[in-house]
C-alpha cells in the first residue's frame, strides 16, 4: 500500500520549483499530497484538532487552551484584545490558534494524530530529499511543525524567522483550506526594504509555500466576514 503522506510532485514540477526558489527565495508547489490525504487532514483540522490560542507579549508566548479561554470574562477578553492590538501597532505581534508538534519522534508516535504523522513523514528520505532539492540545501536534517488556524481577527505581523541557534534554512506553509477568497485576508505577504508588499499569496488547498530564511513576511488580518478558518501546517526546514 502506498504511503498516504508521500509527496506526489513530479520531477518536472520539482525542478521548476527549485529554479524559482533559487531566483526569488520563495515558491508555491501544488499539489504535494495525495488528494485523499489533503482532504482528510483538512477534515481533521476543521472538526477535531485541539487548538490553543497563541499570542505574544514581547518575547513571552502564551498558549490559552479552550478551558483558559472560557475562564476569561468579557471584560478581560476585551482587555486582552486591546493589549494585542496595541503591541501590533508598532511591534511584532501574533494572534492565531496552534497545535504544537513535538520534535521528538517518540512523542509524535505516542500522540499519533494526523499532524504528528505528517511531521514524522516530513523527516523521512522522500520528503527530506524533496526539501533539499527545492532549496538547494543538502544540509537539511530536521523538519519541525505545528498546525495553525486563523479565525476572523487573527494575524501575524512582519518578521523574518531568523532566530539564533535554530539553524533555519527555509519556512514552509502547507495550506489545507479548500475554499478561500482573497478578500477574506489571511494572505502570506512578502515585504521589501521600503515597506511595500512584493508578493501576496492566498491560501490554496494542498499547496506548499516555501521561502528562504531570513525574509521579511507577514500574514494579513483575517476579515470579520471570512467564511472559513484558514488552516495550515507550518514550520521550518533546519540544518
Amino acid at each position: 500500500m502506498a504511503n498516504p503522506f508521500s509527496p506526489i510532485a513530479s520531477a518536472d514540477a520539482r525542478q521548476a520549483a527549485a529554479t524559482a526558489f533559487a531566483a526569488t527565495g520563495h515558491v508555491r508547489l501544488a499539489p504535494v499530497l495525495p488528494g485523499e490525504t489533503a482532504d482528510a487532514l483538512h477534515r481533521w483540522l476543521h472538526d477535531e484538532a485541539d487548538f490553543a490560542r497563541v499570542l505574544n507579549q514581547g518575547d513571552k508566548v502564551w498558549d490559552l487552551d479552550a478551558k483558559a479561554r472560557a475562564a476569561l470574562d468579557p471584560e478581560r477578553q476585551l482587555a486582552l484584545v486591546d493589549a494585542v492590538h496595541a503591541q501590533a501597532r508598532e511591534g511584532f505581534q501574533f494572534l492565531f490558534d496552534s497545535l504544537r508538534v513535538s520534535e521528538n519522534p517518540a512523542e509524535r508516535a505516542a500522540r499519533d494524530t494526523p499532524v504528528d504523522r505528517l511531521i514524522s513523514a516530513f523527516n523521512t528520505p522522500p520528503w527530506l530529499d524533496l526539501f533539499r532539492t527545492l532549496t538547494g540545501e543538502p544540509a537539511i536534517r530536521l523538519v519541525d511543525g505545528q498546525a495553525t488556524r486563523y479565525l476572523p481577527g487573527h494575524f501575524l505581523t512582519g518578521h523574518d524567522d531568523n532566530v539564533a541557534g535554530k539553524n533555519r534554512v527555509a519556512a514552509y506553509v502547507l495550506n489545507l483550506t479548500p475554499r478561500w477568497r482573497v478578500e477574506w485576508g489571511g494572505l502570506l505577504m512578502f515585504h521589501d526594504d521600503a515597506g511595500d508588499v512584493t508578493r501576496a499569496l492566498a491560501p490554496r488547498h494542498n499547496a506548499l509555500h516555501l521561502f528562504r530564511v531570513p525574509q521579511p513576511h507577514s500574514v494579513s488580518l483575517v476579515a470579520p466576514f471570512a467564511g472559513e478558518p484558514r488552516l495550515a501546517i507550518t514550520g521550518w526546514l533546519r540544518r
